[in-house]
């Protein structure tokens, strides 16, 4: 109890100093709030730029295609998504053909950056059961696998 008498004000300033130095290393290690929402994985985005012209171009390709009735894209940092709605008279080997030949319109670099995917389904409600299907092209691949 001496001891602690003694050294209390040592004791309480070592706790502060503590304090502040975890509280540092929790700010700065643990709450990397600081850097992009998507980190370091678009790094060279720049040089691959995926723009409205490239999308429409794209859209227009796809709309196209008999039996093809709406397509909408998405793009979220190195994702890019093609989401289209079919009649039900469209077979499944024809929009894989008509997707396989809209890589196309991509220039070499996006196809090697970009994740690109498909995503097919009825513009309606039916009973039939070809459909929805997905599509999915990685940046190492040069087809789509479905």
């Amino acid at each position: 109890m001496k001891l602690l008498k003694k050294y209390k004000w040592f004791i309480l300033g070592f706790f502060i100093l503590f304090v502040i130095i975890a509280g540092w290393i929790f700010k700065d290690f643990l709450l990397n709030t600081d850097g992009a929402l998507y980190g370091h994985r678009l790094e060279g985005i720049e040089d691959a730029p995926i723009g409205e012209e490239t999308k429409k171009s794209i859209k227009d390709f796809l709309l196209e295609t008999e039996g093809v009735k709406s397509v909408n894209t998405n793009l979220h940092g190195r994702i890019f998504n093609v989401i289209v709605k079919v009649e039900e008279a469209m077979t499944v080997d024809k929009i894989k053909e008509v997707t396989n030949s809209s890589l196309e319109k991509f220039t070499k670099e996006q196809k090697e950056f970009y994740d690109i995917s498909f995503f097919i389904d009825y513009e309606k409600e039916t009973e039939a059961t070809a459909f929805p299907i997905i599509g999915y092209k990685n940046k190492n691949n040069d087809q789509i696998v479905w």
